[in-house]
């Protein structure tokens, strides 16, 4: 069913969005490279990265989106979650959320906060076409 363990990661990442209200879409466009998940709630937007390991490369992709979401997190399906993460994404102000590798289950282990770098006129372009995507069913 899921290619990689990265796809089941976004898998089990779906219906947990999904049934917290969230509309989901999938590798969303994003200044030059693409979000793998973009939710929104009402006329909120989160940006999240999967990465089954390398949270840090997770880390430098979400300053990207920095620009255009107005919540930014990072979805790991590891077995544990570093402390240097927890403090790194602290200080940006993201959420990271907890997915088991083997079960459909995910959780919050760091709510984010509402982001103040946005790129006003770039996000306004990236809402209208944001809009276009059809939604994750």
């Amino acid at each position: 069913m899921y290619r990689n363990p990265e796809q089941k990661l976004v898998g089990h990442l779906v219906p947990f969005l999904q049934n917290s209200g969230y509309r989901v879409r999938l590798e969303v466009p994003s200044l030059g490279q693409s979000a793998d998940i973009v939710a929104t709630r009402g006329r909120w937007v989160t940006a999240i990265e999967a990465k089954m390991h390398d949270w840090k490369k997770a880390l430098e992709q979400c300053r990207v989106h920095e620009n255009l979401a107005d919540y930014v997190c990072i979805a790991l399906g590891t077995r544990t979650i570093s402390e240097n993460l927890i403090t790194a994404a602290q200080e940006q102000g993201y959420g990271i959320i907890h997915c088991s590798s083997e079960e459909p289950y995910c959780s919050w282990v760091l709510r984010p906060r509402v982001n103040k770098r946005l790129w006003p006129a770039q996000r306004e372009y990236w809402i209208k076409n944001l809009r276009a995507i059809n939604y994750e069913d």
